[in-house]
């Protein structure tokens, strides 16, 4: 992996009706370099533009066309090339695709189990109380418990729950079982089981409940 201070040409600014994508340097060269790979560089200005209302990024400063990149890291001997820089970012999407896969398959377990779960009436701050863990995927019930959404996990001893939260305007509040400071959640209950704990940890990040308990 290169270091972000590796010398190399970065996309600065699109121009959607003429010149396409223009590339600047991500840190300053000597002058000599600059000699050297000056003819495939321009210093742009919005003037230089036909339409600057089409141009997306930063239409100012010195940057040179998509055709000339090649040619530039050659000059320069730049190893972390733009085509490098896309298969890198291809790779890491890759990478991002299979543990998002990972997590999907892992959800749509859960969501099977608990599905078929028994659906006891209690409140949720007593389970809170007496959770030994309680996780908070993303923070969702951390952050959006108010507008009526949010799940949680709840890890008693012998029991998890799973809470979504079901609070939302156009939400069927008869299908509430779990008090809250809302108008309600839904709350599905399985005796305690290893393996629903691991999935829940994945889908989770084992991201824990920052509220109060």
């Amino acid at each position: 992996m290169e270091s972000d201070d590796t010398l190399k040409l970065v996309l600065k600014c699109i121009d959607h009706e003429e010149l396409g994508n223009l590339y600047a340097l991500n840190k300053e060269i000597t002058e000599d370099e600059k000699q050297s790979v000056i003819e495939y560089f321009r210093n742009y200005k919005p003037i230089d533009f036909k339409n600057i209302m089409n141009i997306e990024g930063n239409p100012h400063g010195w940057m040179c066309k998509e055709d000339d990149v090649p040619k530039v890291e050659k000059i320069l001997n730049i190893t972390e090339t733009l085509e490098k820089q896309r298969l890198d970012q291809q790779q890491t999407q890759k990478e991002l695709n299979r543990k998002r896969k990972i997590k999907d398959d892992a959800m749509g377990e859960l969501e099977s189990i608990f599905y078929k779960a028994s659906r006891p009436n209690k409140f949720l701050k007593k389970l809170l109380k007496k959770a030994e863990i309680v996780y908070d995927p993303g923070d969702s019930y951390l952050t959006d418990h108010e507008f009526g959404e949010g799940q949680l996990f709840i890890i008693e001893k012998s029991y998890i729950w799973y809470i979504i939260n079901n609070g939302r305007k156009d939400d069927d509040y008869t299908l509430n079982n779990i008090k809250t400071t809302g108008p309600g959640a839904v709350g599905f209950r399985i005796p305690y089981d290893e393996h629903v704990h691991d999935l829940i940890k994945l889908v989770s990040e084992e991201n824990l409940y920052k509220g109060k308990q």
